[in-house]
């Protein structure tokens, strides 16, 4: 019978090798095994993975850039755990000479099911209130005392309370617009982001230095004495874009200012134009749309030129009789996962047209979800007649 089933399955069976029960058999499953390309199984040997999760959390495992969901699949055969085959020098098997008794080989415990890994979105929906505790406000004295208060966080602090790789938290905490200082992350407080905006672009005037050339060792120089120079790169960060790459801090991610090009920044007219715009909103959240954007106009830069469109994802416009209103509605606020993010649109708005819509889905990152395949999963699309506006209802 044995041979029957070696011949029909066509196995290579070495008939030097016997095989049973070890003496040190575990019947408690106390082995794992974990299944893996070859890229995470070389990043694994040679950086390692981390595996995160809290009592109340389902455990995902982060590499250097990615997330992914851990799933127990239970198989219908029991595997037999052995240990490692002798190898040669050479680092492979070794040749069995077959003049040597018969070998055995000890099954040493047994898998009923391995771990599959699927790449999921990191989940960060905890980051903004750890690194808004207490935002920065003025050139506080940072000593070791403040790191027992529990209300700021190191870089390895965030790690390890953030179920995201390295590279998703680095890039949330760029969105956040949060800035390392005195070796604690948090956000800047608005009022004194907005102040150090005013100041730098009255030293740009006073200076006679272009918005689109910004050196940032110099503006650093120039407004060290009130201000840190990290929350100083944060704000060029936050109102412009980097006229090259920048070298980044492997460990903390921290952009370094440097020389040449990557020291350049470029101030975004659109970015300084929606910060003066959210300010207005933060006061007022309910707005006459003239009102409006005769207030924005007004207390915005000279030089720049406000628009509605640069609101999309900030503020929504309706129409009530015959007058428009705009409403602070800022995707910012909203969750981080499709199926929250969906609940919270249609309790906004019952029925959204694409045009309003799409603005406060384009963050939205899932590994292999389009935008088109969450809409057909959370939401019902009508469309009356061929040439009308599609609307968007919940599901």
């Amino acid at each position: 019978m044995r041979e029957s089933m070696i011949s029909v399955l066509k196995l290579d069976v070495d008939p030097q090798v016997s095989v049973g029960y070890a003496e040190t058999f575990r019947s408690d499953e106390p082995y794992r095994l974990l299944e893996v390309d070859e890229a995470l199984l070389q990043e694994l040997l040679h950086s390692g993975l981390t595996i995160k999760g809290g009592r109340e959390d389902e455990a995902v495992l982060c590499t250097s850039k990615a997330t992914f969901a851990m799933k127990f699949v239970s198989t219908s055969n029991t595997v037999l755990l052995v240990p490692p085959s002798p190898r040669g020098s050479d680092g492979c098997d070794a040749e069995v000479d077959e003049d040597l008794p018969r070998a055995e080989v000890g099954i040493v415990a047994t898998a009923s099911g391995h771990i599959e890994l699927v790449e999921t979105a990191p989940r960060l929906e905890n980051l903004q209130a750890l690194v808004s505790r207490r935002p920065f406000k003025d050139d506080e004295n940072l000593g070791e005392e403040e790191a027992e208060d529990g209300e700021l966080y190191t870089w390895d602090e965030l790690s390890a309370r953030t179920q995201a790789s390295d590279h998703q938290l680095r890039d949330a905490l760029r969105k956040l617009e949060a800035a390392e200082i005195g070796r604690f992350w948090r956000v800047v407080d608005p009022d004194y982001m907005h102040n150090l905006l005013g100041i730098l672009l009255s030293a740009a005037v006073q200076n006679d230095w272009s918005l689109k050339a910004l050196q940032g060792s110099e503006v650093i120089r120039s407004l060290e004495a009130h201000f840190p120079a990290p929350v100083v790169i944060t704000c060029l960060d936050k109102f412009g874009v980097r006229a090259g790459p920048s070298p980044k801090n492997p460990v903390q991610g921290q952009e370094s200012c440097g020389s040449g090009a990557a020291d350049l920044w470029a101030l975004d007219d659109e970015k300084i134009c929606i910060h003066y715009a959210k300010l207005l909103l933060r006061d007022k959240t309910k707005w006459k749309l003239e009102d409006f954007l005769e207030e924005w106009a007004m207390i915005t830069p000279s030089w720049m030129s406000v628009d509605l469109n640069m609101l999309r994802g900030e503020a929504l416009v309706e129409k009530v009789g015959l007058e428009s209103w705009l409403h602070q509605f800022s995707c910012s606020l909203l969750p981080c996962r499709p199926d929250a993010r969906f609940t919270a649109l249609f309790s906004r708005r019952s029925k959204w047209e694409w045009e309003d819509l799409e603005p406060y889905l384009k963050d939205l990152r899932v590994p292999g979800q389009s935008v088109e395949a969450m809409l057909l999963k959370y939401t019902r699309k009508s469309q009356p007649t061929p040439t009308s506006t599609p609307v968007y209802t919940a599901r």
